[in-house]
C-alpha cells in the first residue's frame, strides 16, 4: 500500500508540471544565446561588479539550455544588470555597546532584452543579505566583509537564474 501511494505522488508530481525551482526550462523568449555584459556598479563599494558579473556568468553557464556569446551582435538577448546598491550596516552590539555583527545587503536591477527589436522580455529587482562577524582587527574585519560580500554575490546569481527561468 506503501508503495502505491508514493507511485500515485510520483504520477502526480510528474503530471502536473512540477519541476523544481530553478531548473525550469528556458529563458522568457526561449532565449538560448545570452550576451552578459558587465555589470554597472552605481554602490559606493569599489569593484563589486567584477566578482558579481563574474558570479553571473558561471551560474549562468552552468546551465545547459544557455549558451553565452561574445557580443551583442551573436546574441538573442542581451542581460543589462545594475548594482543599485551595497550597505554594511551594525546589527548586533555586546554587553560594552561594541558592534558584534554586521549585515550587508546587495540590491540588483537586471533587465533581459531582445536583441532583434529592444523588446523587454523580463524585468526584476533581485537583493541579499548576509551576516558577518565584527572584529578588532581592521584587516580581519576588512576580510571577514569580503567573504560576506562573496556570499551574496554567489547568492544573487543562483537567485537571478532561478527567477529568470521561472519567470517570476
Amino acid at each position: 500500500m506503501k508503495n502505491l501511494a508514493v507511485a500515485i505522488l510520483l504520477l502526480c508530481l510528474c503530471g502536473c508540471g512540477y519541476h523544481f525551482p530553478g531548473k525550469g526550462g528556458s529563458l522568457p523568449g526561449d532565449v538560448e544565446k545570452l550576451y552578459l555584459p558587465l555589470f554597472v556598479n552605481q554602490s559606493t563599494e569599489p569593484q563589486i561588479e567584477n566578482l558579481l558579473s563574474n558570479d553571473v556568468s558561471e551560474v549562468f553557464a552552468r546551465n545547459g539550455n544557455i549558451s553565452q556569446v561574445g557580443s551583442e551582435q551573436l546574441a538573442e538577448a542581451v542581460l543589462d544588470g545594475v548594482i543599485s546598491s551595497y550597505s554594511s550596516r551594525a546589527i548586533s552590539y555586546d554587553k560594552n555597546d561594541d558592534i558584534s555583527e554586521y549585515r550587508a545587503t546587495m540590491v540588483i536591477d537586471v533587465a533581459l532584452r531582445q536583441v532583434a527589436d529592444g523588446r523587454l522580455l523580463w524585468q526584476g529587482s533581485v537583493s541579499w543579505s548576509n551576516e558577518y562577524l565584527a572584529d578588532d582587527d581592521k584587516t580581519v574585519q576588512e576580510d571577514l566583509e569580503r567573504d560576506a560580500i562573496e556570499e551574496i554575490s554567489q547568492r544573487l546569481s543562483e537567485e537571478l537564474l532561478s527567477r529568470l527561468l521561472d519567470d517570476f
